[in-house]
């Protein structure tokens, strides 16, 4: 890991840029929305107790990506900041309760920044053996566009190591065994077309509108299957709210084709309801949003933070402490 960001550090001595970190990453400054909420009635169907058929929630797969603000290079009064980004891919399999990696975690370690117009090929060229440089080249040449440029070339990589993970999950697979996947799967390509495969997304009341109907579906209930947007979905109430937020314990669920091949359907929405609200327990509030996942999830987004660097010790590596 020190090699790399000692890489990353003879690039921009280099090129004549600066190290300037920030304190914080930038997927917790600038919020990267990766699919529009749904939109839905105010009927809601009571979750069956037990699934119509034999499966079960086996397979598990998360990805992370981390995008560090860490320099700039100035060219003729032009600004451009130099991010570095470490992203990660694993799928966990639950065998008699345990978790345990089912393929080799992917891990990436990026450099990402606009060249457009650098003279610096030769430089690019050589520190690329090393360490993978991504391009941004925003459209819009303002410095916050290429920072959000920078984060999103991150999450593509983060989508594109999902994709690859999922492909190598369609062989073998004995039948019954349902994959979730943390987070949307309208931007992971092939995912809506593959059998057995579910999405878990937060549902956020800012998002969703204060008018939305979807925030008063009941603990244990869930909406109608929505196919108009794409990616067949739902919404879910995996917790009781009470007299907490009104998005407390609410997820939308993505489906992939149904186990046996044939286009998504009530009765395979409702056969995933009762499996997810089965996984509710255990919980770990000691992560953030614990009320919109499930343990297993949890656990493999802890298990990524062993493959990738902390904030903390890249803002300390480049200068500056996160405290």
């Amino acid at each position: 890991m020190q090699n790399v960001l000692s890489l990353i550090r003879g690039f921009l001595s280099e090129v004549g840029g600066d190290i300037a970190p920030e304190a914080t990453i930038e997927e917790e400054r600038y919020q990267f929305i990766t699919a529009k909420p749904r939109v839905i009635t105010g009927q809601f169907y009571e979750v069956p107790k037990t699934p119509s058929r034999s499966m079960a929630l086996q397979l598990f797969q998360t990805g992370r990506s981390r995008t560090f603000l860490i320099g700039k290079i100035v060219t003729e009064n032009d600004v451009r900041p130099v991010h570095y980004a470490s992203v990660a891919s694993v799928v966990l399999s639950r065998n008699e309760g345990a978790l345990s990696p089912y393929t080799r975690p992917l891990v990436a370690h990026l450099l990402l920044l606009d060249t457009d117009g650098l003279d610096e090929d030769e430089v690019i060229e050589r520190y690329s053996e090393g360490i993978e440089i991504i391009n941004t080249a925003p459209s819009d040449k303002g410095y916050k566009t290429r920072r959000m440029a920078a984060m999103s070339k991150a999450v593509g990589v983060q989508r594109e190591m999902m994709e690859e993970g999922l492909i190598a999950l369609k062989e073998d697979r004995e039948a019954g065994v349902v994959i979730v996947v943390d987070g949307s799967l309208s931007e992971i390509e092939g995912a809506a077309n593959m059998p057995g495969l579910i999405g878990l997304v937060p549902a956020e009341a800012e998002l969703l509108g204060e008018g939305s109907a979807v925030l008063g579906c009941p603990f244990g209930a869930r909406s109608a299957l929505d196919e108009s947007g794409g990616v067949p979905a739902f919404y879910l109430r995996l917790r009781d709210a009470g007299n907490l937020n009104p998005d407390f314990g609410l997820v939308r669920v993505e489906l992939g084709l149904n186990p046996d091949g044939n286009p998504a359907d009530e009765v395979w929405a409702s056969d995933v309801s009762s499996l997810l609200i089965k996984e509710r327990f255990p919980v770990d509030r000691g992560v953030k949003g614990w009320d919109k996942s499930i343990f297993a999830l949890l656990h493999a987004g802890k298990y990524i933070d062993t493959l990738i660097p902390t904030p903390r010790l890249v803002t300390t590596y480049f200068g500056r402490s996160t405290t």
